[in-house]
């Protein structure tokens, strides 16, 4: 195999195979890139055996062939190349590769003749979807944050996702906080769909859709793949119901807060200086007509006391949450202002973007005596 490729493309496409090589792994090969040429250029391609991507690259190719290179060797060496260009020779059968750089060159001894395992085959397709440049990377950081961190219950660590009447919906939870979120798919015409994504799919494929460039998005039995000019992302879905979540969505709130994001997130952020050396990790949100009061108190440390002025209606109330699941929801907005709902001293409460229907988040209260 022979090749001249662009350093920068190569190493920005290197660092974004990466991402999938598992960092212990039982089979060798698994920790390396396989780089693919043929006359229409190079592919990169990485695997955890749940996952695989496959990134296609322009390159001047004189002589087609394939190998595996060390991920972590490869990616640094080319990210470290100060020329333009790099040209790179492997010997098919042994894996030894040379890169040249200018008048440079370093050897890399590849995985042989072995190459990463085959990804098994999408099934038959239900359902397929374009999705706009920045909709999975508004998904993301919109629900990532709400999974499930334990392994008692694996289908919490995915997302749920479901296609049907013109919008795709994302439903996240751990059992004490829930994330929902939604965006309009008016060409969507395909059969009801719903599926759980792991949630290192959803982290990979919204790196893809970061970019300018619309995504595919593609649903067969037990995978999906996500696709974009250059790069496709194979995974395989988590099998599983994913729970009835409706049921702990509060129907009612007679307490509605109004007030800006960066002031509720800047006294949160304040309060749980003292909040995090208290075991419970609590903060307590007093609703007052015009008024939003935090708290928080440790015994050996000290308190600390934050009110803000604030649009409100509905009657006195305080609740107590746990301080890092406020803060989580509050950096998972994009808007200024921040609707706060509360439907009940014991009960869930609801936090969106006043000016926004497409996300929104329920949290439940930590126990106190009333």
């Amino acid at each position: 195999m022979h090749f001249s490729a662009d350093q920068d493309q190569l190493a920005k496409a290197l660092t974004n195979a990466s991402h999938l090589v598992p960092p212990q792994n039982t089979m060798a090969v698994l920790s390396g890139i396989q780089v693919n040429a043929t006359d229409n250029g190079i592919t990169l391609e990485s695997t955890d055996l749940f996952n695989k991507l496959s990134i296609h690259l322009s390159a001047y190719v004189t002589e087609p062939g394939s190998v595996v290179l060390p991920a972590s060797t490869f990616t640094d060496l080319i990210h470290r190349i100060p020329t333009a260009t790099v040209d790179l020779q492997s010997d098919n059968i042994s894996g030894k590769t040379v890169i040249k750089y200018g008048r440079s060159r370093t050897t890399i001894h590849g995985f042989g003749s072995d190459r990463l395992p085959e990804f098994p085959a999408l099934g038959d397709e239900s359902a397929t979807v374009t999705l706009p440049p920045g909709t999975l990377s508004a998904f993301a950081r919109q629900n990532l944050f709400a999974c499930s961190k334990e392994d008692s219950r694996p289908i919490l660590k995915g997302v749920s996702v479901e296609l049907g009447e013109g919008k795709m919906v994302l439903v996240s939870t751990d059992g004490s906080r829930l994330s929902h979120s939604w965006a309009a798919l008016p060409d969507y015409r395909g059969p009801h769909t719903k599926l759980v994504l792991p949630g290192k799919v959803l982290t990979e494929a919204s790196r893809l859709g970061s970019s300018i460039q619309p995504i595919t998005m593609t649903c067969t039995t037990g995978f999906v793949q996500f696709a974009s000019d250059d790069t496709v992302l194979q995974s395989r879905l988590l099998d599983g119901e994913y729970p009835e979540y409706q049921r702990v969505i509060p129907q009612d709130y007679p307490v509605q807060i109004r007030l800006p994001i960066t002031e509720l997130r800047g006294s949160v952020e304040r309060a749980q200086l003292i909040a995090s050396k208290d075991r419970s990790n609590a903060i307590r949100m007093t609703h007052q007509i015009g008024v939003l009061q935090i708290e928080a108190s440790a015994a050996e440390i000290g308190q600390a006391l934050e009110q803000l002025e604030c649009h409100s209606q509905g009657p006195e109330m305080d609740i107590m949450f746990n301080a890092t699941f406020i803060l989580d929801v509050l950096k998972s907005f994009a808007g200024e202002d921040i609707l706060i709902e509360f439907s009940g001293i014991q009960s869930a409460a609801r936090f969106r973007e006043a000016d926004s229907s497409q996300y929104f988040h329920i949290v439940l209260p930590l126990r106190q005596l009333v």
